[in-house]
């Protein structure tokens, strides 16, 4: 786990591993193709330090032209936020929660990642066309009698459209992004083990312990990927807040909510 991880070119191993030096190279050979697109994320956006921290730097010769002529117009915060939204769904997601730790981070970078809050790269229209039909079972036009093809907003596990039903109701339906759910466990998988070069190889990781960090963030992707779930805690929430005239819980209408859908009144208002 020193940042040898020779498991993945072939090499032969010496010496017998310990369990966790063991699972961390069998998790880089099954994920081969995943770390290497880290890796070059991090390279395009002059990140070498970080490719270094959590033992990468191993898969540069495989493309050193990652490194080469990188001139791009940004500050380093824009970059982390720019690498996070190219990792994806699992890296947003955590983007976000640190943007909200200033114990983490300087107000700069904390500023730039609260754009990933409800900013982040939106789902092709056609694909959400695909998962309303497969969820519901009808096409999007016979569900709705109104459906915005912008998005309100898109975030690291679905993205928000305006809507109307048929009886004249403004919803907002919000769809999972396809291929998100096996992206996060994979992700989340290998996170846990960059964690741990990192702990290994930078002393200020210890001071922040991003190991323990690492698996308390991995709560929460997973934990909004289920909307019926994310349902019943609104009503669960409306109930305690009922008769209060100063809350209002946003409606779920169940006849067109399913794990990937969530569909709630729309309720206008401000961002808190």
């Amino acid at each position: 786990c020193e940042g040898n991880w020779v498991g993945m070119v072939g090499a032969r191993v010496q010496s017998r591993p310990k369990r966790g030096e063991f699972m961390s190279r069998r998790h880089r050979h099954s994920h081969f193709k995943r770390y290497l697109r880290i890796t070059e994320i991090l390279a395009r956006h002059g990140l070498g330090y970080i490719i270094n921290i959590l033992g990468l730097d191993h898969f540069i010769p495989f493309h050193r032209s990652w490194v080469r002529h990188h001139h791009r117009p940004a500050t380093r915060p824009e970059h982390v936020r720019q690498v996070l939204e190219e990792m994806g769904a699992t890296a947003i997601k955590i983007g976000q929660i640190i943007s909200t730790r200033a114990d983490l981070l300087t107000p700069e970078y904390q500023a730039e990642l609260a754009k990933l809050q409800d900013a982040a790269p939106p789902v092709p229209l056609e694909q959400i066309r695909q998962v309303i039909t497969k969820e519901l079972g009808r096409p999007i036009d016979a569900v709705f009698a109104y459906f915005e093809p912008v998005p309100i907003a898109a975030a690291s596990i679905g993205q928000a459209h305006a809507a109307i039903l048929p009886d004249g109701t403004y919803v907002v339906v919000k769809v999972r992004r396809p291929g998100v759910v096996q992206q996060i466990d994979e992700d989340l998988e290998i996170f846990q083990d960059l964690a741990v070069a990192a702990s290994r190889r930078w002393e200020a990781a210890k001071d922040y312990d991003v190991v323990r960090l690492s698996r308390e963030f991995a709560d929460t992707p997973r934990s909004g990927l289920d909307y019926v779930r994310a349902g019943h805690s609104a009503e669960r929430i409306a109930k305690k807040f009922e008769g209060d005239p100063r809350i209002h819980i946003p409606r779920t209408f169940w006849e067109h909510t399913t794990s990937r859908i969530l569909v709630m009144e729309n309720v206008s208002g401000i961002k808190v």
